[in-house]
């Protein structure tokens, strides 16, 4: 059994512990980007299975509901406050397009996630070990099945990269999840892991045995938004929690050397490259045509200023006369801008500000690292990857670290008002 975290009163409660750990990976995995496209040779397109994550989150909902005692406490911490209010926001301009339904179902369940949230509070969030066990197991579970997946369809689980260079990715099957999640799943299990050993609470074993699954994750995924994400994060979790300014510099040269093994190392570089050209690399796999192309497009004032709706990803290409191609946008921040405009861009930007602020603020160094560590990762990946418009992982993600240290700064200053 876990022992009780100092400055905490434990009560009996209704349920045990491993049901709401349970709730919550159910909650992460509901927020997974399953995607037909797994099934899918590589240039076919596929969509997004909502319906079915909208049922399992709506049953995760309804059973934390019942679970939880009437008159219940909370806490609306700041970074989830502002999601609230884009989510109000988003909902009221969707009622201005010509076909609201898809962004308003989005919307309602961006909504049930952030409520889920607060009602977990008590059993979760109000001590914040407990959310970031909770947030590492749900990582484990999901990594589990993509090494499963190997077992079960090992045809699938590798994803051929004919028009994006040479070799192949690893994806999930039995949980359909594309190579960049299965890379972010990896990075997060690592990161964590590595800040767990460090800061004592996980064993050497364990934490080697996190750290190398996480680490084939990110290699077999090859997925360098994830390396490059994670690396970022656990340098600011470090610099964050190192006293001494020789930890720091330690700290800054360990990416230095691991940059310089990767230009230097045949098999790291190749890895590093995966086969692309010099055109390809430079326009980062092509991420950078979609995103001029959303800088160059001629709108209205009140689209710029609230989006083409929720759910709107890609961008259509013009190239000549009658080639037409669609790309995704790939790009969180462009991505919010195309999709709900410039006024969400400014709420969603003033959230992560205020995340990091509490992340600053932690008065615990695990929870401080672990809080860093993943803004880190949610703000070096949100610039390569989409996802902060809507309710998805790297979502989740900054709502765990904002809550969490949040949660700490109250039991900091309660046992201070204590003592």
């Amino acid at each position: 059994m876990a022992q009780a975290v100092p400055g905490t009163v434990e009560t009996p409660s209704e349920k045990p512990a491993w049901f709401w750990l349970a709730l919550w990976c159910l909650f992460v995995l509901g927020v997974q980007p399953w995607s037909s496209r797994v099934a899918a040779p590589q240039g076919t397109t596929g969509s997004t299975n909502s319906v079915m994550k909208g049922l399992l989150l709506g049953a995760i909902f309804l059973i934390a509901l019942a679970a939880t005692k009437p008159g219940f406490r909370t806490r609306v911490n700041p970074t989830g406050s502002l999601y609230v209010g884009y989510v109000l926001f988003a909902t009221a301009t969707a009622f201005l397009l010509a076909e609201p339904m898809g962004p308003l179902t989005r919307l309602v369940r961006f909504l049930i996630g952030l409520v889920l949230v607060f009602l977990l509070w008590r059993p979760l969030v109000q001590v914040p070990e407990r959310l970031v066990r909770a947030h590492l197991w749900a990582h484990i579970l999901l990594a589990i099945t993509v090494v499963l997946s190997l077992a079960y369809a090992p045809s699938l689980a590798w994803r051929p990269l004919s028009s994006l260079g040479t070799g192949s990715r690893l994806q999930g099957v039995i949980i359909p999840m594309l190579p960049p999640r299965v890379g972010e799943v990896g990075a997060i299990l690592l990161g964590l892991a590595i800040i767990g050993y460090l800061c004592k609470k996980l064993s050497l074993l364990s934490a080697a045995t996190l750290v190398g699954l996480g680490g084939i994750l990110v290699a077999a995924s090859r997925t360098r938004t994830s390396a490059a994400a994670v690396a970022f994060g656990l340098v600011l979790a470090l610099l964050l929690t190192r006293k001494t300014w020789f930890g720091r510099l330690a700290t800054l040269g360990v990416p230095a050397l691991l940059g310089i093994a990767f230009l230097t190392i045949g098999s790291l570089h190749n890895w590093l490259l995966r086969g692309q050209g010099t055109r390809q690399i430079s326009s980062l796999s092509g991420r950078t045509t979609s995103w001029q192309a959303v800088l160059d497009e001629k709108v209205s004032f009140q689209t710029a200023l609230l989006g083409h709706g929720l759910g709107n990803k890609r961008i259509l290409l013009r190239r000549g006369e009658g080639d037409i191609d669609v790309m995704a946008i790939d790009n969180s921040w462009l991505g919010l801008y195309w999709e709900t405009g410039v006024l969400a861009v400014l709420i969603v930007g003033l959230a992560l500000i205020l995340a990091w602020i509490s992340v600053l603020r932690a008065p615990t160094l695990y929870i401080r690292a672990c809080g860093a560590l993943l803004l880190g990762y949610v703000s070096a990946a949100s610039l390569n990857e989409s996802g902060l418009s809507d309710l998805s992982s790297m979502t989740v993600h900054l709502l765990v670290a904002a809550a969490i240290c949040d949660a700490d700064r109250i039991r900091h200053r309660r046992l201070a008002v204590s003592s």
